[in-house]
């Protein structure tokens, strides 16, 4: 008994502490109700802007978008998830700032990210120094700094928050127990609801390393029966997201995001930088000292610790220019956009490769140096004090960089004249929601719309081959878009800054909705009315989009009561 409360009050602590790292983390900018924004930052924001204004009208799933991306119609939402959007848009209902609502969000994404790690390691490693060590070394990594603050790659940051379980699960179903096939189900699932490429990124390495061990795999039929209960699970808790984004990819010619390799680094630049703790795309001093030096400690290690630091040693080369990467520009692997996101997963398996080294420290009986458990404390920190340095390094790079006070337009783009960096208070919150053309606004458009974005986004009309402005005629509402066409005569034939995807349907004047007429640069084409010169587009849920809801629904129901039933159970 008395055992069991000393680890409940155990548990009680680290959480605190965990609660206490997270708020630390974001501290140095939040306590300046100011967001640095750079990278992704517009992007995101346009993207839970929408499905704010889809709940505050009652609408909870959201497909076109009518307030966001220039309200052109754009299907930004087929193709990156939102589901994990949700707790920064109700942070904001709660709080009616968003950028207090951001910063909590991150908050609660840090708590997470500790959690998930610990737990993780745990279940691995069945000790809790080695994994209270890991929760910190991995969440307090250099690279996880950059996607968070630096570029506000808010999307990817999210998959790393859940990597560790993936990871988990796969060494369960083919190394230890394959009946916990629900943790690669679950750990898979939530980085589909986070970000694809890093989802395929950590199948392809989870493959690989399938090959590389499937000679010493036993009972490999169990395992891999096993595995595809894992994938079925995780495709069925998907559905909602993956069915919608395969109709609207098969039925549409997309562009989707920009394919190259940029920002290849010199491996003097990786090493240097890394060892400067600059908070850019590296794995930074901790884990660069631990590639050139793990090897040390590679008797105390076991194969699975030996291969992740190889693999994250490999990984971190990958990054570099001693691979042509100029090379692969025309090939797949030019989705992948920056070969140094490799640096992330180098970044898990580093982590996990130096939890084990700290647990050789805290185990060696034979040490004249054993430390106490207290050290521990204070050993981890490390990680801590470097995000910190980081942060700082950013907040001086950033704190004069001029704030977003106007909208941004054509002629003046404010975001550009400061490589897409700019400042945002609550006061310029709402200058993100307008003219927006960086970094993923034009994501998956149509092809056709060629050099046509400008115009669309600027809600130019063609009427006899001339383009007039219409945004001031233009009204928006949950997954549809109104045009009040008073001006133009009737029976004028108008190309509307409309995209066109399947299941749109038009609204004519007293007309019911019917599927519309399309031009050839994928737009929606209509004729005046005579009366009654409303114009309304909006989407239509289609049979795969409502299935594939009920589907996942459902199943996340049959977890929940399946899960409730064991706890009963085992309760008796």
């Amino acid at each position: 008994m008395e055992n069991s409360k000393r680890q409940i009050w155990l548990n009680i602590t680290m959480y605190a502490l965990f609660i206490a790292l997270s708020i630390i983390y974001i501290w140095p900018f939040a306590h300046r109700g100011v967001i640095f924004g750079s990278g992704d930052l517009m992007f995101h924001v346009n993207r839970m802007e929408e499905l704010y204004q889809d709940i505050q009208h009652g609408v909870f799933i959201p497909r076109i978008s009518a307030f966001s991306f220039n309200q052109v119609g754009s299907g930004i939402n087929f193709f990156y998830p939102w589901l994990l959007l949700y707790p920064f848009v109700i942070l904001r209902l709660i709080t009616n700032n968003p950028v207090s609502a951001f910063y909590i969000g991150i908050v609660l994404m840090n708590f997470l990210t500790l959690s998930v790690a610990y737990y993780s390691m745990l279940k691995f490693s069945f000790s809790r120094k080695r994994s209270f060590a890991f929760s910190i070394i991995y969440s307090f990594a250099n690279y996880r700094l950059y996607l968070v603050f630096n570029q506000n790659v808010l999307a990817e940051a999210l998959a790393y928050t859940f990597m560790p379980l993936a990871l988990l699960g796969f060494y369960e179903i083919f190394f230890h127990d394959n009946h916990k096939w629900p943790l690669l189900a679950l750990g898979m699932t939530f980085l589909i609801y986070s970000h694809m490429l890093t989802t395929a990124l950590i199948a392809l390495f989870l493959l690989g390393t399938l090959v590389i061990f499937w000679h010493f795999i036993d009972h490999k039929s169990q395992r891999f029966c096993s595995a595809i209960k894992a994938a079925f699970l995780a495709l069925s808790l998907s559905a909602f997201y993956l069915l919608p984004f395969i109709e609207q990819t098969l039925s549409n010619n997309l562009v989707a995001s920009w394919k190259g390799l940029e920002f290849v680094q010199t491996p003097s630049d990786t090493i240097l930088k890394s060892l400067n703790n600059s908070p850019y795309q590296y794995i930074g001093i901790v884990l660069i000292i631990t590639l050139f030096f793990g090897v040390l400690y590679w008797n105390k290690a076991s194969l699975a610790d030996r291969y992740v630091y190889i693999a994250g040693t490999l990984l971190t080369v990958l990054t570099t220019t001693l691979i042509p990467w100029n090379k692969f520009i025309q090939t797949p692997l030019s989705v992948i956009q920056f070969p140094y996101r490799l640096n992330g997963l180098a970044t898990l398996l580093l982590s996990i490769y130096l939890s084990r080294i700290v647990q050789v420290w805290f185990s060696n009986s034979y040490s004249h140096y054993r430390i106490p458990t207290i050290s521990l404390l204070a050993l981890t920190l490390i990680p801590v004090g470097l995000v910190y340095s980081g942060e700082q390094q950013l907040i001086t790079a950033r704190e004069n960089i001029p704030y977003l006070s106007k909208r941004p337009t054509v002629r003046h783009y404010y975001p550009q004249q400061n490589g897409t960096s700019y400042n945002v208070t609550m006061s310029e919150w709402n200058n993100q929601l307008h003219y927006y053309a960086h970094n993923g606004s034009f994501d998956y458009f149509p092809k056709a719309v060629g050099d046509k974005v400008t115009q669309i986004a600027l809600h130019k009309g063609i009427i006899n081959g001339k383009a007039v402005p219409l945004g001031k005629q233009l009204t928006s509402s949950p997954n549809q878009l109104r045009y009040y066409l008073s001006n133009i005569k009737a029976g004028e034939k108008v190309e509307l800054p409309i995209l066109y995807y399947q299941n749109d349907l038009v609204k004519v004047g007293n007309q019911e909705y019917r599927k519309p007429m399309v031009t050839n640069h994928s737009l929606i084409q209509i004729t005046v009315p005579q009366h009654n010169k409303y114009v309304t587009v909006k989407y239509k849920d289609s049979l795969v989009d409502i299935i594939s809801v009920w589907i996942s629904v459902l199943t996340w129901l049959g977890i929940i009561i399946y899960y409730l039933g064991y706890k009963i159970r085992s309760m008796q």
